[in-house]
């Protein structure tokens, strides 16, 4: 198995964000980016005044002051991110739909959908995927299907 070197995380969310931090702190030889296509969140994550991250959750600004610029990274630049990534991991937000079966109780996939498929375009080489979002049951199969059935470089 290739050696992890570089994560990617899709979403700088209430999941992504603190879980990729942690990561950064407890595996200093690894890179990690953290990608999100909101300027404005990315922004407040590389904010110099640590008080200004834009979640706040005990001991995240000390761990971000430890990690960021070393080995914890925050962009807009996804495709560089999925590109230069061993590892992807999915955090992206996962509303209740509020259209067709299901409507307003179960989640609404599209956003997951949407990443499987720009990794699937964007990727030239293999990656592990990892879903760290609240979803369903099933929902790898669905991404295994779009990541297995587009025309992808990889």
């Amino acid at each position: 198995m290739k050696e992890i070197k570089n994560i990617c995380c899709i979403g700088a969310g209430y999941v992504g964000g603190p879980t990729m931090a942690v990561i950064a702190l407890k595996n200093p030889n690894i890179k990690v980016n953290i990608v999100d296509i909101n300027a404005q969140r990315i922004a407040d994550w590389n904010h110099e005044d640590l008080d200004k991250l834009p979640i706040y959750e005990p001991g995240l600004a000390e761990v971000v002051g430890q990690t960021r610029g070393k080995n914890l990274f925050f962009s807009t630049d996804v495709v560089q991110g999925i590109k230069d990534a061993d590892m992807i991991f999915i955090s992206v937000n996962t509303p209740t739909k509020t259209y067709g079966k299901g409507k307003g109780q179960a989640a609404d996939l599209k956003y997951i959908e949407l990443c499987a498929r720009q990794i699937a375009e964007v990727a030239v080489n293999d990656k592990i995927v990892v879903e760290k979002s609240t979803l369903p049951v099933r929902t790898a199969e669905a991404l295994k299907d779009i990541l297995s059935n587009s025309e992808s470089k990889f």
